[in-house]
């Protein structure tokens, strides 16, 4: 059925309007002013009112959500896991996976998703989150989570996952790395850099062999220092390279984030929140089955037994709210960062990333206060309101010890 939608604050690809937008067949048909919504529609109408309509939101790293793991060889917890998303204004995503036993079962299982009838959030491909990063950046990645440069085990990654791979993440100062990134390259697989020690020459040795972007950038690499600029160096001051920002508040700075903003500016920066299975479930220390004492904190984090941090609690669309409202930027710019931006990184954005016509009609409608209201995937409502609460995995909660 074709839907005409409304509300006073669109935030399309050209800036926001107060109007409307036809969907028809999963598509933004056309967009309005005000002054030209049509008078008269044979389909549906909706009317937001105030509330906000922002592109549909594109997450390129995250391990998991509302107790859902997005590293499980389970094909039915992977769409549950999608399901999930679209309660944050979610709409497409890259799944997150480290090194393991089952990590080609895992591959697997996200090859059939996509297969099949997706439902929820959209999985766009795979995430490789090493194995060939470096030791000493390994954040809370396990040293049984690592590998040396192996083509053939990146041959094996890539068939397990019928060639669904989109991003793998890669530490460019390892001995015998370059093979692999050639091989990503001729692929069309984008190669990141991330957990890694490499200094500036390393990184600008890999961006100049294709590496286009850095992730979680300032986290899990070499800090920059005056007489050596390092890979966060090259990061911020390279303009082929678009960068990862964790943008929690927490994760980095609000100075770095100006930082990163004052020299890469709107259209190379990628909010993330690298959220994991315990992000958006309820904060306290837990004793979970595979991973022992962890948190959910207070601080909006996730945390370790040895309380190193494991990525982000709170959803993306408080990377968009840190952005505008202690960062300062407009909310149009924030947005783009967090939809078409990583649809750009990801080969997405002549269809995805933006409301604009004949592209897919992914959008979310948000509060003031960056809640939530709906959640619409090619035209189709996902998610509203009065769901919120029914896609979290409440069997986590077994293993809660304590509530904060």
């Amino acid at each position: 059925m074709k839907k005409l939608i409304k509300s006073t604050r669109i935030y399309t690809e050209r800036g926001c309007i107060d109007g409307g937008f036809v969907i028809e067949n999963g598509k933004f048909k056309k967009i309005f002013l005000k002054p030209d919504l049509p008078h008269t529609f044979d389909g549906e109408t909706i009317d937001y009112g105030n509330q906000r309509i922002i592109p549909g939101i594109i997450e390129m790293h995250i391990h998991g959500y509302m107790g859902w793991n997005a590293m499980s060889p389970d094909v039915k917890e992977i769409k549950k896991l999608s399901k999930s998303l679209t309660t944050c204004g979610i709409t497409g995503f890259t799944p997150s996976n480290h090194y393991s036993s089952t990590v080609f079962d895992n591959n697997a299982a996200i090859a059939q998703t996509m297969n099949e009838k997706q439902e929820g959030a959209r999985i766009f491909g795979i995430h490789m989150e090493g194995p060939f990063i470096s030791k000493e950046r390994l954040g809370s990645v396990m040293p049984s989570e690592t590998a040396n440069p192996d083509l053939n085990l990146m041959k094996k990654y890539y068939e397990t996952a019928e060639g669904k791979i989109t991003t793998v993440t890669l530490a460019p100062e390892l001995e015998g790395i370059f093979e692999i990134i050639d091989f990503l390259v001729e692929r069309g697989i984008n190669v990141c850099l991330g957990h890694t020690n490499a200094t500036y020459s390393e990184a600008i040795t890999a961006i100049d062999r294709g590496a286009i972007i850095t992730q979680k950038t300032g986290n899990c690499m070499k800090p920059m220092h005056h007489r050596e600029m390092s890979v966060l160096g090259a990061a911020l001051l390279d303009e082929r390279v678009y960068n990862e920002i964790n943008s929690d508040g927490a994760h980095t700075s609000i100075e770095f984030l100006k930082l990163c903003y004052r020299l890469k500016g709107k259209n190379k920066l990628c909010i993330i929140a690298d959220n994991g299975v315990m992000s958006g479930m309820k904060k306290g220390r837990y004793n979970l089955p595979d991973r022992g004492i962890y948190e959910v904190g207070c601080d909006g984090l996730l945390h370790i037994s040895d309380g190193t941090i494991d990525g982000s609690a709170l959803p993306m669309i408080h990377g968009i709210r840190v952005w505008v409202e202690k960062v300062g930027i407009p909310m149009e710019e924030a947005v783009q960062m967090a939809a078409l931006n990583p649809a750009r990184v990801l080969k997405l954005d002549h269809k995805k990333g933006s409301i604009q016509e004949l592209k897919d009609a992914d959008f979310a409608v948000i509060t003031d206060d960056y809640e939530v209201v709906a959640t619409y995937v090619e035209g189709e409502l996902e998610y509203n309101l009065s769901q919120k609460g029914s896609y979290e995995n409440k069997d986590i909660y077994e293993y809660l010890i304590e509530s904060y």
